[in-house]
């Protein structure tokens, strides 16, 4: 039976808007159907090559950079002897050929600046070239791959050591520069092809609040992203501390990225998802933005509580798991309660026992080492940013 619509009519059919007009001319119920099957069918066709394109850049991109990475690995390796790279605390780059390479602990609070020496240096061009040095490392935006070549000279939008080094009020960067490089130390290496080289070594403190003063560069961004999730604020503080200790260049071995550690083709992957409505893996220069890093971690806090696992009756409780399973996945946080990694299948029991209990069966029975004492300092850290927030600390 055909029916003619006289009017410009929205239909809701299978999560998306289609429209009927006058001039559409009659149109039967199976035609509609017919139709809106093939429009289906070519919108996913769409998403499906528009998601294989950026897996298959993101794939290109990291290949590319593991391989330029192994070559010059070898070649620091060779000079030095040894080779600094990041972590999750540590934020490392080689400079000017590889010859001059940075190194900034977050966790300790201290760093170190090493200048090669050539062999036609002389005293001041060396003293020349590590007050250079102290210059370029203060006013650095960070790059994105830490090697001598890369271009991406302003990955964050201030300095990365922005308020971490205590410069007297009276001097000027050139003056703090000039006083630093008094204290430099010259050191003899050996480089793995067996030449013995001469260093200058500097070594550097940061304030020694250097912690508390980068969380409050990313207050504004947990604050909103808290707001907006209905999450506490003092959560996703502990994570960050716990992940990178506020360093917001931190690249694990994993290929985690970022104040939050997050990982583009997994995490990044699935906030990209829920963000943009569609399919895609998030840049490395992206995710090292903080306001966009901070987004996505409290993004995908919010995936485990309300997607992956929901339905925990008490609030402690719940985050407790999110905790852990923001370190090691939902499966693995429900093997710690069943013989399996449907958390679906493990809420009953969760939700049976009080928070403390809950607390001492995860550290008992989860099953990494690691997640169990992510799931401490993570809850520690907290009590130490709730002090803070509340100003009795």
């Amino acid at each position: 039976m055909k029916k003619t619509f006289a009017i410009a009519l929205s239909i809701l059919f299978l999560g998306s808007t289609f429209i009927f007009a006058q001039d559409d001319s009659d149109i039967t119920w199976e035609e509609y159907i017919q139709q809106r099957q093939q429009q289906l069918a070519q919108t996913q066709a769409e998403q499906d090559s528009a998601l294989y394109a950026s897996i298959a850049e993101y794939e290109a991109y990291v290949f590319q950079q593991e391989l330029e990475f192994s070559q010059f690995r070898e070649e620091m390796e060779r000079q030095w002897g040894d080779f600094k790279e990041r972590t999750k605390s540590n934020w490392v780059e080689y400079k000017n050929g590889g010859n001059v390479r940075w190194d900034v602990d977050f966790e300790e609070g201290e760093g170190t600046i090493e200048v090669l020496a050539d062999e036609n240096d002389t005293e001041d061009s060396l003293m020349a070239d590590i007050e250079q040095s102290i210059l370029e490392l203060m006013s650095s935006k960070g790059t994105e791959t830490g090697m001598p070549d890369d271009t991406t000279s302003e990955v964050l939008p201030e300095p990365v050591l922005a308020g971490q080094l205590e410069v007297p009020e009276d001097m000027d960067s050139l003056q703090y520069a000039e006083e630093l490089a008094e204290e430099v130390e010259i050191k003899e290496i050996q480089g793995e092809d067996g030449e013995i080289r001469k260093v200058a070594v500097l070594n550097l403190e940061l304030v020694p609040d250097h912690l508390r003063k980068r969380a409050e560069k990313f207050r504004n961004e947990v604050d909103t992203y808290a707001k907006q999730y209905e999450l506490d604020p003092t959560l996703i503080l502990a994570i960050i501390h716990t992940e990178s200790f506020f360093n917001p260049m931190a690249k694990s071995h994993a290929n985690a990225l970022g104040l939050m550690q997050i990982v583009p083709r997994t995490a990044g992957r699935d906030v990209y998802r829920v963000l943009n409505g569609k399919d895609a893996v998030p840049s490395a220069d992206y995710l090292f933005q903080p306001a966009q890093n901070v987004l996505f971690g409290s993004t995908y806090i919010d995936i485990l509580m309300n997607r992956y696992m929901r339905g925990i009756e008490d609030k402690t409780v719940h985050e407790y798991l999110v905790i852990c399973a923001y370190n090691t996945g939902a499966g693995n946080v429900a093997r710690a309660y069943i013989n399996s990694t449907n958390f679906n299948n493990a809420r009953d029991t969760i939700n049976s026992m009080t928070a403390q209990e809950n607390y001492d069966y995860l550290l008992e029975n989860l099953p990494w080492d690691e997640t169990k004492g992510y799931l401490k300092k993570v809850t520690e850290r907290r009590a130490q940013y709730q002090s803070w927030m509340s100003g009795t600390e």
